[in-house]
């Protein structure tokens, strides 16, 4: 099972539209995964297998052990599915 974080700004924007948005993608692709939302003050990347943000907060966390998704059209769903499988497969 995957851990999966979804971080922006302030942890309710962004980060939960992307978090509901991995949920649906990898329901429907069947991939056993948690997924949390987080802001980028608070959240503790190397706990989790994959970080999915922005290309701005992605260069905060190139240096976590977690691997980094960058979507920044947060409303282009088929490339964030594209992105997150990419990473587990």
């Amino acid at each position: 099972m995957y851990k999966i974080v979804t971080v922006c700004g302030a942890g309710v924007g962004s980060s939960m539209m992307l978090k509901v948005f991995a949920q649906q993608i990898l329901s429907n692709e069947g991939v056993e995964a948690t997924v949390d939302a987080s802001d980028i003050g608070s959240v503790s990347a190397d706990e989790y297998d994959i970080v999915i943000t922005t290309s701005d907060f992605a260069d905060i966390l190139r240096n976590s052990k977690a691997k980094v998704v960058r979507i920044d059209n947060m409303m282009d769903k088929e490339l964030l599915r594209t992105e997150l499988l990419k990473v587990i497969n």
